[in-house]
């Protein structure tokens, strides 16, 4: 086996094992995800550099929030919450932060993500151009704030971890597959009026009672 796959499992059991110290939840190993811990590793060569399974929580921790702080990803910790200020980005985070965001969450035991982005650019900007959009929608409960010119996302990690995307039915694939080529000229705002978001939280009800809990501060 690989050394970055064998990598990439530990981090995942790491997530896995922090989810269900947070929730009481168990969840099993998902082959989406590993596949993203792999890119994820992949992508920077100062991962690489380390033997994880001799390194203890506090400096994965570490390393994971000095990744975030070269990449320049601001965020702030609240109760059960990391809270992301994304008002003054131009575009919307990649699938590869998505998944750092999901690390720095599970390690430092919060059991959900707040995205706040302004309206205008969920107005401007096209579905096509937002490759987490779906992730982000299948796993958070969507906010508007009219008044702020504020879009909020409240994304449930466990619900995002315990989804293995590679596993769905093909056939829905291909269907979602249509529908979002179908609407790649959309705006973000009219895209999201589509979708059923929050459908892997609904999905299981006892992450729909703990997202259901969680209040945010406009």
């Amino acid at each position: 086996m690989k050394k970055i796959t064998q990598d990439a499992k530990h981090l995942e059991k790491l997530l896995l094992d922090n989810i269900e110290k947070k929730t009481g939840i168990k969840l099993n190993s998902n082959t989406w995800m590993l596949i993203e811990l792999e890119n994820l590793l992949n992508c920077y060569p100062e991962l690489r550099k380390y033997n994880y399974k001799k390194m203890s929580l506090d400096e994965i921790k570490a390393l994971i929030q000095s990744l975030s702080g070269y990449l320049e990803m601001q965020y702030s910790e609240d109760n059960d919450l990391i809270f992301v200020d994304l008002t003054e980005n131009k575009k919307f985070i990649t699938l590869r932060e998505l998944i750092i965001w999901l690390i720095i969450a599970s390690l430092t035991d919060k059991s959900h993500v707040h995205f706040k982005y302004s309206e205008e650019l969920i107005n401007n900007m096209k579905v096509k151009e937002a490759n987490a959009i779906d992730f982000i929608c299948d796993n958070s409960y969507f906010i508007k704030n009219r008044a702020k010119g504020e879009c909020h996302f409240i994304l449930s990690v466990a619900a995002i971890l315990s989804f293995d995307y590679s596993k769905q039915d093909k056939i829905i694939n291909t269907l979602v597959s249509i529908k979002k080529r179908s609407k790649k000229n959309l705006s973000l705002s009219d895209y999201i009026k589509y979708r059923n978001y929050g459908q892997n939280i609904d999905d299981k009800p006892r992450l729909q009672k703990q997202s259901k809990r969680i209040k945010i501060k406009f």
